[in-house]
Order: C-alpha cells, then structure tokens, then sequence
C-alpha cells in the first residue's frame, strides 16, 4: 500500500470530487484517477461507485478504508517528522480543546510546556466532546481538554476540577457592578448559549444549575463558541454562564460576575490514550494540574469560590 495512493483515496472521499480533489492535491485529474485505480486493483475491491453523470459515491469497503485511512495517514506523518524533519525532536503533540480551555487555560499551559520541552511541536486543535474520544482513539488527538465525566475502554480520563460557573452579563447589565450575585436574579434575562450537541455536559451543566436554582433559561441566542458568545453579551442580546477558565479571557463590553450558588459548577477533564508513553503529554497534565492549583489559591485570596480540585 502506497502513501500516495491513501492520500489520493482520502482526497476523493472527503471531497467526493476526482476534480475538486485534484485541484486540492495540485496534480491532473487523469493522473488522480489513475491512482485511485491503481490502489483499487492493489487491495482486490472497489472503493468508489462512478458514474458520467454523478458524483462518486464510496462503497461499502471505501468507507470502512475511510475511516481508518486519517489515522494511518496522521500516524505517517508523525513518524516521517520525527526521523526526517527533526531527528532529534519528540513525537508532535496533538492537543484538541473547549472554547473555554481555548480562552483561559490553554495560553497559560502551553508556553511553559514548550519552555521546558523546546522540541516539541504542539498542534492546536478544536473537536466537540461528542466526538472526541473517537478523535484519541483513531491517533488524531493525544491530549483532549472536555467536560466528560468518564471514559471508554483505551482512554485514560484524568479529573480536572469542578469549575464555578460564572455570570457573563453586558458591562452596561444592571448586575454588572456587582460583587456576587445569586443565580436566580438571572431569571428574566434572555440567556446567550452553545447548542447541547456542541457540548452536552458543558449545557446540561448550565441549564441543570438554573433549574437547581428555579427557573428555566430562556435560551434565545445560540452561538457556535466562547468568541461568538461574548460579542453577543457585549451587545446587549443577553447573559450567559461560563466556566472559570472562561472568565480568565477579558472580553470589551463584558462583566464577569460571581454567582453565590454552590452547584454552579462544571466538570474539567483530559483524555489521553491508555499507555501512550507521549513524556509531553505527561508534563502537560502536570502542568495544567499546577496552573489550576495556582488558580484555586487566587480566587480563595480573593473571596470567591475556587474551582474545586481532586
């Protein structure tokens, strides 16, 4: 099996187009349809139905080789960079984070992983907890910030903290001059929010606290991450609740404010492979461990709820 032959595979079945592939891969589309054929007749099957006048479709055996041939392909990758590229350097480190680890803890961790290991190559990546442990099992992701409380046979979870969520409300918000507030008084406020098959143990979380707390959000404006939820609490469309972490990245037009409410909180986990003997994703860990300790002892100097550590 040829690694351009899975490549030019991989192409026509994420674009279901030998011309859009070709376009992407910068080579013609007659010699990309030799390839394919050639692979075809390699492994003995089809791997696409064709048609003049129709896209090409993947065939039974073309879609399991589709879902095994990203993995190969990254695990290829991995392993020509660390005996080619950079002899001397570690196996590059695949890290896929939240919106929120993206916007508080992340920076805080990385540069001191890449201070204390100069080889190693971190890749930034975003994939949705509903996907994700699939994203560690196939070798796409060595290291997944999310919010899961447990993990399928081959992943190691690894308990975080409990976050207190905190209320984001316009900086012009009656709260917003605060110093706490109890969840409750959020009540009539249109709430601002991530769609629950985003991130469903981040929006249970959330909507469970304000049951807890009695009342149900009104949900009426959904945005896709942290970012896009913020700009829209910045101009006025509602308030939201977010995790610490969250509430470390200082956003214009926004006040974060403490809520008094004990079970406003939400989980923070990583995921790894089990034994994958990745030394940058074990410092990593220590590092986020000892960020989030760091983290804890501020908030308690400050008189607000810490996040809650193992």
């Amino acid at each position: 099996m040829e690694l351009r032959d899975l490549r030019a595979f991989t192409a026509v079945a994420e674009d279901l187009s030998f011309k859009d592939a070709a376009a992407r891969l910068g080579v013609s589309q007659s010699a990309l349809s030799q390839s394919v054929s050639r692979f075809e007749r390699e492994l003995g099957v089809s791997l696409f139905e064709r048609g003049q006048r129709r896209a090409p479709e993947l065939t039974p055996q073309g879609r399991v080789l589709a879902e095994q041939a990203k993995a190969l392909l990254d695990h290829a990758e991995r392993v020509e960079a660390s005996v080619v590229d950079e002899p001397t350097a570690t196996v590059p480190l695949k890290v896929s984070s939240i919106s929120s680890t993206f916007a508080g803890l992340v920076p805080r961790v990385v540069p001191r992983l890449r201070a204390a290991m100069p080889d190693v190559r971190v890749s930034l990546m975003s994939v949705f907890d509903t996907h994700v442990y699939r994203a560690v099992l196939e070798h796409r992701v060595d290291f997944a910030f999310g919010r899961l409380a447990e993990a399928p046979e081959g992943v190691d979870h690894s308990f975080i903290a409990h976050e207190p969520l905190v209320a984001a409300v316009p900086a012009t918000h009656r709260l917003a001059s605060r110093e706490r507030i109890d969840l409750v008084e959020l009540r009539d406020d249109p709430f601002v929010l991530f769609h629950r098959d985003e991130g469903i143990p981040g929006y249970d979380a959330i909507v469970s606290t304000c049951v807890r707390a009695g009342f149900s959000p009104q949900i009426r404006t959904y945005s896709l991450d942290d970012v896009a939820m913020l700009s829209s609490i910045a101009c006025g469309l509602g308030v939201s609740l977010m995790p610490f972490v969250s509430t470390l990245h200082a956003f214009e037009g926004v006040q974060y404010v403490p809520v008094t409410d004990a079970h406003a909180t939400t989980p923070l986990s990583v995921l790894r492979r089990q034994h994958d003997g990745l030394v940058a994703a074990d410092l990593l860990l220590e590092l986020v461990h000892d960020e989030m300790r760091t983290l804890a002892a501020r908030e308690v100097a400050r008189g607000n709820r810490p996040p809650l550590l193992p």
